[in-house]
């Protein structure tokens, strides 16, 4: 499968001018865009294929169950991208404007939606805020980072941390994954591996709300690199830490 990014001036043009565009993003097909830059095609092919993939969006369905699944086919068809390139908001914003247009349409049903606006757009066909929180923002590229930060070739089911994230998804990817150390793939598989267990042992903090677990564990995790370079431990010594930290709180 062949998929497309954004040409530079394309990528300007198109988030300069979101406002006289906004109506455009309500159709269920691009063929605005080719006729805005005036027969020019504005995306440029990536130099790799990737995988036959398709997402799905049913309004119907857990929205957090729904984005787990798409995590796993997005990532699986695409891990063969680098992290650099994975940064690249012309690879996020083509996709978003052309290959999966559709999926997007759907995801945030924008045909009926009367209260989309410039900033609303921006998030979600674009990179709307600084690039780190971008990439968990961006409705495309958050599905791939999570992917990435959460796949483990050392499970048996390497996806078993990213189904962790089903309940409560949006607040779990949104705390975790804005962590100064999240960035690191052993240190997000430490802390989601110990956050699992706790989990799965019927951990709570008395007199906390469940989702507090996670603001802790990651306050602590950055209390911990202030101390210690995290980089020199291991994935089992940090889920350890965590772990013992948060047991201790109780």
């Amino acid at each position: 499968m062949k998929i497309h990014f954004l040409k530079e001036d394309a990528l300007v043009a198109l988030k300069t001018n979101i406002p006289s565009h906004l109506k455009y993003y309500k159709h269920p097909a691009n063929d605005w865009i080719y006729e805005y830059f005036e027969g020019e095609n504005p995306f440029m092919e990536y130099q790799t294929e990737v995988e036959e993939f398709s997402l799905t969006s049913d309004d119907t369905g857990d929205l957090g169950k729904q984005d787990v699944k798409n995590v796993i086919v997005l990532y699986s068809a695409m891990k063969s991208l680098s992290d650099t390139q994975a940064t690249d908001e012309r690879l996020w914003a083509g996709l978003c404007h052309g290959d999966l247009w559709d999926y997007l349409h759907r995801r945030f049903n924008m045909e009926n939606n009367g209260n989309n606006k410039e900033k609303d757009i921006k998030a979600r066909y674009f990179f709307g805020q600084n690039k780190k929180r971008s990439l968990i923002v961006n409705p495309l590229s958050k599905l791939w980072w999570i992917g990435r930060l959460t796949y483990d070739k050392d499970k048996r089911d390497p996806f078993e941390l990213t189904k962790y994230l089903e309940n409560d998804f949006a607040t779990k990817t949104l705390v975790i994954f804005s962590n100064n150390y999240m960035g690191n793939h052993t240190i997000s598989i430490a802390l989601l591996s110990a956050l699992s267990k706790l989990e799965k042992d019927g951990f709570v903090l008395k007199g906390r709300r469940k989702r507090d677990i996670y603001y802790e564990a990651t306050k602590y995790l950055n209390v911990l690199g202030g101390t210690y370079i995290l980089d020199y431990f291991t994935k089992e010594e940090i889920e350890d830490k965590v772990i013992r930290y948060l047991k201790g709180l109780k």
